[in-house]
């Protein structure tokens, strides 16, 4: 035990190479640097230690420091000078700050050259400041289309790529209803047309795939089966219609920009009529659009019957609690529609001699003349 501490004290006091050649940290005794010939000589031979054993950050507090204890800076001026980089900071003054700390004297002239040195520091940290304060205060602008895109992979997407890793795992049989998820999701405007797209990225390979029209996307999808392959294209091409039928929803439901007579809004009052319908995927239009107008569609959820208003009124259609007034009798129709989902689309999209060729003269349900009532039941579908 007393060899090792024997030993343990040798090697404490044993000189590392550094030591040896460079010599113990500079020390220098009051007066000993204030008017000597050789003060320089010893400044550099201190300033050549400190070169050897420091890096620019280990300056920084002194520096900072000797700005305050000599220099007289204030709080808001060193928090200024944190902002400069190390080196920066540390480049000048940081050897001549260790030096003054050890107690050699500077002369007048030497601390003037050394204030200068600081100020120059400081109005560069100003610029500093400033710029970090102009990037803080400029905020990245976020646009709506990137808001939008953003509520639209929050939302919907994990739902569609639930979708799309089933169909990888070989699950063909998932039901996705686009028109429900984006009423609940509350996405609208752009949002469809940011979606139809994110889908027709997958249905594009797929399409080319069944069709064989493109050599890679046959082998991209030579594992799954043809079969398997239209199912894909069914649910997207299913999809693409809810969009569209959620774009003439949310037409329907937008309240017109002209601003219309007050007279409007005073007939239709008392109107009751459905607003939305999530699982026939309509929504009424707004009532005060009927005054004026001469076509008017309407579909009723209950009984599944289509009505079509016309009249020849030059006042256009009048309401007056819950019944359409100046309606014509022989012009204006009602059926009862056996695949609405078919019909509908098309009394929402096409002119009236579209429709009266496309829906009206394929029917084969009876027409009869409509009342003029409208209730709880009936969507407000479209005016002309």
């Amino acid at each position: 035990m007393a060899e090792n501490k024997v030993r343990t004290n040798m090697r404490k006091n044993r000189v590392t190479i550094d030591d040896k050649y460079m010599g113990p940290e500079p020390i220098f005794q009051p007066g000993e640097t204030k008017d000597s010939d050789d003060r320089m000589v010893k400044w550099s031979k201190a300033a050549h230690w400190y070169n050897y054993f420091y890096k620019a950050k280990d300056y920084t507090p002194t520096v900072l420091q000797f700005a305050e204890d000599v220099f007289g800076y204030d709080k808001d001026k060193i928090k200024a000078l944190k902002k400069l980089k190390d080196w920066e900071l540390t480049q000048k003054l940081g050897k001549a700050a260790k030096i003054h700390y050890r107690g050699f004297e500077y002369n007048e002239e030497e601390l003037a050259k050394y204030k200068s040195v600081l100020d120059d520091l400081y109005e560069t940290a100003k610029e500093v400041v400033e710029e970090i304060q102009e990037k803080v205060a400029a905020k990245p602008v976020v646009t709506i289309q990137q808001r939008q895109k953003a509520k639209i992979l929050d939302t919907i997407m994990d739902d569609w790529d639930t979708v799309v890793d089933g169909w990888m795992e070989g699950d063909f049989k998932q039901k996705f209803d686009a028109y429900k998820l984006f009423k609940h999701y509350g996405l609208k405007g752009t949002t469809l047309n940011m979606f139809r797209d994110m889908v027709m990225d997958e249905y594009t390979p797929v399409q080319d795939a069944y069709n064989k029209t493109c050599d890679q996307a046959v082998e991209a999808f030579s594992h799954v089966k043809k079969s398997d392959l239209k199912k894909m294209m069914v649910l997207m091409e299913t999809v693409f219609e809810d969009l569209d039928k959620l774009k003439a929803a949310n037409k329907a439901a937008r309240v017109p920009r002209v601003k219309k007579p007050k007279a409007s809004d005073v007939q239709v009052k008392n109107l009751k009529y459905k607003v939305e319908d999530i699982d026939a995927k309509l929504m009424s239009i707004n009532p005060v659009m009927i005054p004026g107008k001469e076509v008017l569609y309407m579909y009723n959820t209950k009984t599944r019957k289509l009505t079509q208003y016309n009249t020849n009124s030059t006042k256009g259609f009048e309401v007056s609690g819950t019944t359409i007034k100046n309606v014509c009798e022989k012009t204006s129709r009602v059926c009862t529609l056996r695949k609405p989902d078919d019909i509908l689309p098309l009394i929402l999209s096409k002119t009236i001699k579209q429709i009266d060729k496309q829906v009206w003269d394929t029917l084969t349900t009876k027409v009869s003349v409509p009342n003029g009532r409208v209730n709880a039941d009936c969507i407000l579908l479209r005016t002309l």
